[in-house]
């Protein structure tokens, strides 16, 4: 996925002459092939970004070269199954930079379509439980397990499956500490 990437960028002086010049560029960006491809000079500086092909996330039309190229070196460093659905963990993160920061922390368990699918996957597969005799099997409520799981952990349900997030993001405290009353307990 992340070597389909492109985008395409027009000449903003020309554009705005009502001619379209521009032309399709892949990962990474080079500055002067982009502006020799598309006649940026002194008279049309500007460009913007007018469409993407493959590129998994919302980027503004007036977003700079060297930014695109940064967000593709973190792509790059992200396994394709977590681009697939990028957004989400970008919204659960904060950000892409926190993403990639936390990349390791993500299991993915591709099988499963519900919570439900998870505690059966668990259980029987991982013996998350330990080793169940066959005969007791019947008597796991696992819709119950799922939800207790779904409950007491993070997990992100997508097209792809669902993933666990191991480590919790950090957010910063609801009330700033210099706010808070120190308690003595002597």
């Amino acid at each position: 996925m992340i070597d389909d990437m492109q985008v395409y960028i027009a000449n903003l002086g020309k554009y705005n002459e009502g001619e379209l010049v521009g032309d399709w560029f892949s990962f990474p960006l080079d500055e002067e092939v982009i502006a020799e491809r598309i006649g940026l000079n002194a008279e049309y500086e500007e460009y913007a970004i007018h469409d993407t092909d493959n590129f998994p996330m919302e980027i503004s039309e007036y977003i700079s070269i060297s930014e695109l190229n940064r967000i593709y070196e973190q792509l790059e460093e992200l396994p394709d199954y977590l681009l697939d659905d990028l957004d989400s963990f970008v919204s659960y993160y904060g950000s892409l930079e926190e993403l990639v920061e936390h990349k390791d922390d993500i299991i993915l368990y591709s099988g499963c379509e519900t919570m439900t699918d998870l505690a059966y996957y668990l259980i029987d597969e991982e013996q998350s439980l330990g080793e169940i005799l066959s005969s007791l099997q019947n008597y796991i409520d696992y819709e119950a397990y799922g939800r207790d799981l779904d409950i007491e952990g993070t997990f992100i349900a997508t097209n792809a499956g669902i993933f666990e997030v191991l480590r919790i993001r950090t957010l910063p405290p609801l009330i700033p500490t210099r706010y808070m009353k120190k308690k003595s307990f002597s």
